[in-house]
């Protein structure tokens, strides 16, 4: 690792973006250039514009996908959804974009939901274009007579379905989403509880955020339970960070975020997994995994649970091969060329067996 990116770490902690920036430019390694830009753009995002023009100067494919959709996540947190969508497009990953934009559809879902109004693409600087690309949407949310609403069933209700931020997915079993228990009282916390949390979170004193979510009701709860054990996780706290995982039932974000640590370890990788819910996510933590250490059968197969069958998952396995091969050409890297050969090959033969 090269020591410059302590250095960036340093004057970005202080505050210096423009000479973090200059320092990161100047390290020779391409790898590690790249990984520090990465966190100059990050520390850019509340200047959207200059955010990507730092992440498109990234030299690393896979890296410059990441930094993306992490402006993506922190667009969308901040309400400012164009940015984010349009960031998320310039992802060149399929499964990275897809779940940038999941990302943008659930925080304009819980955003919708937080102001229980409907609101006009206009209001919110989208059109139709961008709100294809947010479909389908979370449950709760509607979009009818050119405006965003919340579901006629958001206030009276407890469980998952409140905050109207359920993840749905193209790629995973057609289910419908969890009965709600219905009460007579309203399940929503008071706005000024959650505000406060939001501000704890800006502040960094996540001890006192957690200690307020712990009394929110669900999703709330989960949803600033995970948001803390992510803060925590970029703090350098992993112990903490895997606490709160642990506490959680399902854990797409976090869940991801801690399997990426530990690449080298499929059985504590598909831990993790177990938690992660989001086939987009899941697959692209098998992606990576398999770039990692090459092609495991058993593991994939576990990753891939949730496809019905063998000729569905060989189906998978080709199109994650095609992607892998793209990039193998992109880096001249003969290794990865091989794995998605290796890879295409069990895809292959999936398919065939359930012939």
């Amino acid at each position: 690792m090269d020591e410059r990116l302590l250095l960036v770490r340093k004057l970005l902690s202080e505050g210096d973006v423009a000479g973090a920036r200059k320092e990161a430019e100047r390290i020779d390694d391409p790898y590690w250039r790249s990984y520090a830009l990465r966190w100059v753009a990050e520390a850019l995002a509340g200047k959207p514009e200059r955010a990507l023009e730092v992440a498109q100067s990234i030299e690393e494919p896979s890296i410059q996908d990441e930094t993306l959709r992490s402006l993506a996540y922190i667009f969308s947190k901040n309400e400012k959804f164009k940015e984010a969508i349009e960031t998320a497009r310039k992802i060149k990953n399929q499964f990275l974009r897809k779940k940038a934009l999941r990302a943008v559809s659930n925080f304009l879902a819980k955003a919708i939901a937080m102001k229980g109004v409907e609101l006009r693409l206009s209001d919110l600087r989208l059109d139709e274009r961008d709100l294809e690309d947010l479909k389908p949407l979370p449950y709760g949310i509607v979009y009818k007579d050119g405006k965003l609403m919340p579901g006629s069933v958001l206030h009276r209700i407890k469980g998952e379905v409140a905050g109207g931020v359920l993840d749905r997915s193209e790629e995973g079993p057609k289910r419908g989403p969890p009965k709600p228990k219905f009460e007579i009282k309203d399940s929503r916390p008071e706005e000024y509880v959650v505000d406060y949390i939001e501000k704890l979170l800006e502040k960094g004193e996540l001890e006192d955020a957690e200690r307020l979510a712990r009394g929110l009701p669900e999703p709330f709860r989960s949803y600033y339970l995970e948001e803390i054990g992510v803060r925590l996780l970029e703090a350098g706290d992993e112990v903490r960070a895997e606490e709160m995982f642990r506490e959680l039932e399902v854990s797409n974000v976090l869940g991801a975020l801690l399997a990426r640590r530990h690449l080298d370890s499929p059985e504590r990788v598909l831990k993790y997994l177990e938690k992660t819910h989001n086939p987009a996510t899941r697959l692209m933590v098998a992606y990576e995994v398999t770039k990692e250490r090459g092609v495991d059968p058993d593991f994939l197969r576990n990753v891939l649970i949730w496809a019905a069958d063998e000729w569905k998952r060989g189906r998978i396995l080709k199109f994650l091969a095609f992607e892998m091969l793209r990039e193998a050409k992109k880096t001249g890297n003969d290794e990865l060329r091989k794995t998605a050969r290796n890879l295409f090959e069990l895809g292959k033969q999936l398919e065939w067996s359930s012939a």
